[in-house]
Parts: structure tokens; C-alpha cells; sequence
């Protein structure tokens, strides 16, 4: 009765508390998570941006705890920088095997980031020019993670260019310092997981954190996610495939100008970005 009730309950409504709840969930790290905004970026910040997350990481912490859950809190100012103005009414796109998954979902709901990764649902959010984030890597990354590299899966994702140049979006490009080294994972599922991806969209990760814990981060790990750049998109309503991927190459060429402007502020001035 239990499985039937949440299979078949309605989306929860957005919970500001629940939002603040999770958030206390960054004490968990060294030092708490922190965003880092560019001067370049704070006037682009609001309507009609698609900010982008690189890396995945095995949990998408950095998207979750830096991104627009604190804006949901309702509280402003105690959990954004104080230039940072960005309205409760933000959204996060989601791969669409989550929305499947009873107890997730409704978390999602809760969220109130709950639009799933489908071209749907992002033009719906394209054409009320809301701003939202997205997990670039996916699952993919989830699939290629080894901790103490910074892998990133894009040389072959750039769907969310073509949609982005369709509607003339900005794009913010974020990089999380930190993902990369807060979890361990068994490396010999890795072959299966990128075939489950490619066949059913999902991974089975095995992965570990802090006391072996698989929810427990790592906890003399401090993440920190820089909002670096600003791409400032056409509008070209049938973008060719020659003009998505010029844009591709700048979108990669940025992430990795972002990466290498920042990474010595963060103790990763020894790590290289691996575009796969």
C-alpha cells in the first residue's frame, strides 16, 4: 500500500523548509560549500540564463547546495552573496529517469527544481525565459568518475546549445572545485554503467564517502563552485549543424578557461581537466 501510495501521489508542493533543511547538509564538508560569482557575471544574472554545472560528480552536490535551492529557501540573503539577486521562482532540469523513481520524485518536487532534462521541458522553461541550471555531464559523468580527476563528458553532448541558440539564451558557466574528490567508486563498473546509459539512460553506481558511507561526502573536502563566465548567445531559430558546433568549441574552450583561471585558488593548481 506504501509503494502504490507513493507511485501514484501528485508532485509535493515546493517546501522553502525543506530547502533550508537540506542546506545545513553542507556541514557536512570542510569549510561548508560556498559560491563564487565573476564581476563579469553578476549583471547577467536573472532572466533568460541557463547556468551550467561541470563536473557531475557520483551526487551533484555542487549543483544541489550552490545552485537554485538557495534561492528557494525564500531567504535571500542568508544563503547568496549579497550582490547575487536571483528570484525564488528559479528551476533545475533533471534527468527524466529521476521523476521515475518513487520518494526522489517527490523530493525533486519539494525542491521545486523539478522540470526533467527532456527537450519539453526545457523549451518550456526557454520560452518563459527562466533561468534554471542544468548537470551538463549527466549520468555519462556519473559513469566516467574517478576521484582526484577532473573528467568532464561534452565533447559529445551539445543538444543544450542547439536548444539555447534556438531561444538566444545566455549561458553561465559554472565549475565545482571540489566534486571531483568527494566521493571514491568501484572503477570496474565502469564499462557496465556507460551501457546502461547509452541503453536506459541510468547508472548503478558503487561509491562511498566518508566511514565507507555511500551518502556521507568526505569530509576534509571543502567545494566551492565558481559562476566564471557569460556566453552570450544568438537567436537562430535553426541553428546549423555548423553553428552548433562552432558555439560547442567555445562553450569547451571557456569551461577549461574557467577551470585553469581558478583551480590554484582552490588547491587544484597541479589538476588537469580531461574533456572526454
Amino acid at each position: 500500500a506504501i509503494v502504490a501510495f507513493l507511485v501514484l501521489h501528485p508532485p509535493l508542493p515546493e517546501a522553502p523548509w525543506f530547502n533550508r533543511l537540506y542546506l545545513r547538509s553542507a556541514a557536512l564538508l570542510k569549510g561548508g560549500s560556498t559560491v563564487w560569482v565573476h564581476d563579469d557575471v553578476l549583471p547577467h544574472i536573472g532572466d533568460g540564463a541557463m547556468v551550467c554545472y561541470h563536473p557531475h560528480g557520483v551526487i551533484p552536490l555542487g549543483f544541489s547546495l550552490n545552485g537554485a535551492v538557495r534561492a528557494k529557501t525564500r531567504q535571500p540573503r542568508t544563503y547568496l552573496p549579497e550582490e547575487v539577486v536571483i528570484d525564488h521562482r528559479v528551476s533545475g532540469v533533471q534527468a527524466p529517469v529521476l521523476f521515475k523513481i518513487p520518494i526522489l520524485r517527490q523530493i525533486l518536487h519539494m525542491f521545486g527544481c523539478s522540470m526533467p532534462a527532456t527537450k519539453e521541458g526545457m523549451f518550456k522553461l526557454f520560452a518563459q525565459r527562466m533561468p534554471f541550471g542544468i548537470v551538463v555531464g549527466g549520468s555519462e559523468e556519473v559513469a566516467l568518475h574517478i576521484r582526484g580527476r577532473e573528467r568532464l563528458y561534452l565533447r559529445h553532448r551539445a543538444g543544450f546549445l542547439k536548444y539555447a541558440l534556438q531561444f538566444g539564451y545566455k549561458i553561465v558557466i559554472c565549475y565545482n572545485f571540489g566534486e571531483s574528490d568527494l566521493y571514491d567508486n568501484a572503477s570496474w563498473m565502469r564499462p557496465l554503467n556507460m551501457a546502461l546509459v547509452r541503453r536506459f539512460g541510468f547508472v548503478l553506481p558503487l561509491f562511498w564517502g566518508q566511514w565507507w558511507c555511500p551518502i556521507l561526502p568526505r569530509g576534509d573536502v571543502p567545494l566551492n563552485t565558481v559562476w566564471g563566465r557569460v556566453l552570450e548567445l544568438p537567436r537562430i531559430e535553426d541553428p546549423t549543424a555548423a553553428q552548433v558546433e562552432e558555439w560547442h568549441k567555445r562553450y569547451m574552450t571557456a569551461v577549461e578557461e574557467v577551470f585553469d583561471a581558478h583551480k590554484a585558488q582552490f588547491g587544484y593548481a597541479s589538476r588537469r581537466l580531461e574533456i572526454l
